[in-house]
């Protein structure tokens, strides 16, 4: 599956997760940002997120916020790269 970088760039917002989560760091996972086990092949471990009750919580997808991997609303100060130009045809 190919992600546009919009897709990359907002936070994955989980709605009453459960007490106990595993939150891939490998970047294998079939179900991001959640861990499937795909890291197994590696010597990556997912980080566990535990909570004392359930609860709403948002997992930062772009990789710089500094409360990661909770979402600080870094992505919204991030630059968007700029659109490779398309070749120009040689009609």
């Amino acid at each position: 599956m190919e992600l546009a970088y919009d897709d990359l760039i907002q936070p994955t917002i989980v709605k009453q997760v459960s007490k106990r989560v595993a939150y891939c760091r490998c970047t294998r996972t079939k179900n991001p940002p959640f861990c499937d086990g795909s890291h197994a092949v590696t010597s990556i471990t997912p980080h566990i997120l535990e909570f004392e009750s359930p609860r709403t919580i948002a997992i930062c997808r772009c990789w710089k916020s500094k409360t990661h991997p909770y979402c600080d609303g870094t992505h919204g100060r991030l630059v968007r790269p700029k659109e490779k130009p398309q070749p120009k045809s040689a009609e």
